[in-house]
């Protein structure tokens, strides 16, 4: 009988264990549920951001674009180039 009452209340410190192990990890969990949420609605934000950029393209906007990925290109040309090499390189092996 003694075992039995012994298995009880380890059981029940257990359970109690857990549930406050949930209880205070759940403002953790929320908001790192809710941080993946926004992450996700800020992505589609900046994805319609960019889509109706390109709806209203002027000469102007188009020349802009042309000259920043123009100054982009140059400045990640090398670094590209040594990464193809690379590559390259590492697939013949």
């Amino acid at each position: 009988m003694d075992f039995i009452k012994k298995s009880i209340i380890i059981f029940i410190l257990i359970l109690l264990f857990f549930v406050t192990l949930i209880k205070i990890s759940e403002p953790f969990i929320k908001a790192q549920l809710s941080s993946v949420f926004e992450g996700k609605k800020f992505a589609i934000k900046i994805e319609k951001e960019l889509n109706n950029l390109t709806t209203d393209f002027t000469p102007e906007k188009k020349e802009f674009y042309k000259t920043l990925i123009k100054k982009l290109y140059i400045k990640w040309k090398p670094l590209i180039d040594e990464a193809i090499k690379e590559a390259e390189q590492e697939s013949k092996k």
